[in-house]
């Protein structure tokens, strides 16, 4: 990461929501434009997002950004994304924009990294080569569930997802209940080899097995087994076990593995990704609110960024959620 300038952009909703629901938090939408058709109301620019500055002011990072808090947003996504590269005038090491809609506000997100020599904490899979595939009808059904999520999504309805006693998702849509349903049958009995896919560093499947987990039943013991790659090298993976990690924190009873996702998710929050910390904020407000004798540990390993993101962050579902969880934290036991 660090010396690395990359400029991309994608917007996200970032939602508050204490429901575990695996495709309803920070969901990839349509471009901006038919984003914008889609919506019942005028989507105007919010306050933009802009986490990391040391040296730099907020002030000089605006002032790089052609656009006007409260007008509205009329520009399509590919003329957004090169607003990031206007960022790259400033004295940055790295750069990394993307975006997130909060009620009828669309929030430009910039993550900053000043310093060249800055490093973050990332933890390679351990395993060894697994030699399991995943299967292509279940890549299929994957890349299928999750377009009708999007188009559910962006038609303003939810998809109704619930884990049922079993422990695996299953969606009120029709649609998305037939897929669960082929989607249960074929990683059912294969937990396993889906946690050995996962925990090999070179295995080309490694995101579709963290995504097939949800299917998979056991979720507690898979989440133990891939909490670590809250931090993976790998982004995709990362999402992957975000999403299930929100999805299933209400199966956890376990502390001690509610106490390993918590070591991880500090560890998260200190990424330079707007996607890792909304995710990490949002679970460890879970785990503070259902285990209140890992609040401790949270504090300890996680107050520093919380302050921090409760200070910088603009968004309800960062920035808010941030300072919530702090009162929470501090709050005397009962």
């Amino acid at each position: 990461m660090a010396g690395e300038n990359h400029a991309s952009f994608s917007i996200r909703y970032a939602m508050r929501s204490s429901t575990p629901l695996r495709f309803a938090f920070l969901l990839a939408c349509l471009p901006f434009a038919a984003l914008a058709a889609s919506s019942q109301q005028k989507l105007i620019w919010g306050e933009p997002e802009i986490i990391g500055l040391k040296r730099l002011t907020r002030a000089q990072v605006i002032a790089q950004l052609p656009f006007t808090v409260g007008d509205e947003m009329k520009e399509k996504e590919k003329e957004v994304a090169r607003w990031c590269e206007h960022l790259r005038t400033l004295p940055l090491a790295s750069v990394n924009c993307s975006g997130a809609v909060e009620g009828n506000e669309v929030h430009f997100v910039a993550d900053i990294v000043e310093d060249a020599n800055a490093r973050f904490v990332f933890q390679v899979a351990p395993g060894p080569a697994a030699a399991a595939r995943v299967p292509p009808e279940a890549r299929k059904l994957l890349a299928r569930r999750e377009y009708r999520t999007q188009e559910i999504s962006a038609e303003g309805f939810s998809s109704g997802e619930k884990i049922t006693p079993s422990g695996v998702l299953v969606a009120d849509d029709p649609e998305l209940r037939a897929y669960d349903a082929q989607l249960r049958e074929l990683c059912m009995g294969n937990r396993a080899n889906l946690v050995a896919i996962v925990q090999d560093p070179n295995h080309l499947d490694r995101q579709d097995a963290a995504n097939l987990l949800a299917w998979a039943g056991d979720p507690e013991s898979s989440l133990f087994d891939v909490s670590p790659r809250l931090v993976d090298p790998d982004p995709g993976v990362r999402d992957a076990v975000g999403r299930f990690a929100l999805s299933f924190m209400s199966r956890v009873e376990d502390p001690g593995v509610a106490s390993a996702l918590a070591h991880s998710l500090a560890d998260q929050l200190n990424l330079p990704s707007h996607a890792d910390r909304a995710k990490a904020v949002l679970a460890l407000a879970q785990i503070a609110g259902r285990f209140p004798s890992v609040r401790s540990q949270i504090l300890e390993e996680a107050r520093a960024p919380l302050e921090r993101l409760a200070r910088e962050s603009v968004l309800r579902s960062v920035g808010g959620e941030a300072h919530q969880l702090l009162v929470t934290l501090n709050a005397p036991m009962r």
